[in-house]
C-alpha cells in the first residue's frame, strides 16, 4: 500500500515539475529577463524553439515517468467489444489538433518559424521591447477566432483532456496522471487567459465572453460567429 500510495504522489509531484518546467518561461517577467540578458533577437528568434525542444524532453520524461512505477492496479476496464471506443476517441483528438493548426500557424508554434527569421538575419536591430508592452517570442499572429476556434477558445487544450480520459483500462497511476493533467491545464489556462488579454485587449475580452473554454456544442459554432460578427 505504501508503494502504491508512494507512486502516486510521485506522478503528483512529476506534474509540479513539469508545470514549473513549461510554464514559468511563457510569463512575462521571463522573456523580458531573456531579452535583457541576451538581447531582442534571442527572444524573438530563439527562445521559442528552445522552449519547445525543453517543453517536449519534460513531457516524453513525464509520459513515461509512471511506468517505472511499482504499486499500479487496475481499478476499471472497458468490456471487450468497447475496446475500440478509445481508439475512435483520440482519433477525433488527433482531428481536433489538425484542425486547430488551420487556424494558428504551426511553425510559430513549434518556433521553426522563428528560428528561419533568425538565421536569415532577418532580426538583425531588433529594437527592445518598449516598457508596458508584452514582450514577444513568436510572430504577431492574430487573434484566432475562426473554426474551430469558434467553438471552444482552446481546442488544445479539449484535444488533451479527451486523449488522456479516454482509456480502454484505468488504473489508479493513469487516472492520477489524467487528473493531474486535468488540474495543471485549468491552472494554467488562468494565466494563459491573462496573457491573451493583455495581447489582444478587448477583442478577446469581447471572444471571450461568447465562445466557452474547453467543451460546447458543435451547432453553437454558428450562434458564436454570428455573435462574434453582430458585435
Amino acid at each position: 500500500m505504501g508503494e502504491t500510495i508512494g507512486g502516486a504522489l510521485a506522478i503528483c509531484l512529476a506534474w509540479g515539475a513539469f508545470g514549473l518546467i513549461h510554464s514559468l518561461p511563457c510569463r512575462s517577467w521571463a522573456k523580458r529577463d531573456a531579452e535583457r540578458v541576451c538581447g531582442p533577437a534571442f527572444l524573438a528568434g530563439l527562445y521559442r524553439p528552445l522552449y519547445t525542444l525543453l517543453s517536449t524532453a519534460a513531457l516524453l520524461w513525464l509520459w513515461f515517468f509512471p511506468q517505472n512505477l511499482a504499486g499500479d492496479f487496475p481499478i476499471f476496464a472497458l468490456p471487450g467489444a468497447l475496446r475500440f471506443l478509445p481508439l475512435m476517441i483520440k482519433t477525433g483528438a488527433a482531428v481536433l489538433i489538425a484542425a486547430c493548426f488551420r487556424q494558428i500557424s504551426f511553425w510559430e508554434f513549434l518556433g521553426i518559424a522563428q528560428l528561419s527569421r533568425k538565421f536569415r538575419g532577418d532580426l538583425g536591430g531588433l529594437p527592445p521591447t518598449p516598457p508596458g508592452a508584452l514582450p514577444m517570442a513568436h510572430g504577431d499572429e492574430p487573434l484566432a477566432a475562426a473554426g474551430v476556434y469558434l467553438w471552444v477558445r482552446h481546442p488544445l487544450n479539449t484535444a488533451a483532456f479527451v486523449w488522456i480520459w479516454a482509456q480502454g483500462i484505468y488504473t489508479l497511476y493513469n487516472l492520477t496522471f489524467a487528473a493531474c493533467l486535468t488540474a495543471y491545464i485549468l491552472i494554467a489556462n488562468r494565466w494563459e487567459e491573462k496573457d491573451l488579454i493583455a495581447r489582444y485587449g478587448p477583442a478577446y475580452e469581447r471572444y471571450r465572453g461568447i465562445v466557452p473554454a474547453f467543451f460546447s456544442g458543435f451547432s453553437d459554432m454558428g450562434a458564436h460567429a454570428e455573435m462574434l460578427r453582430g458585435e
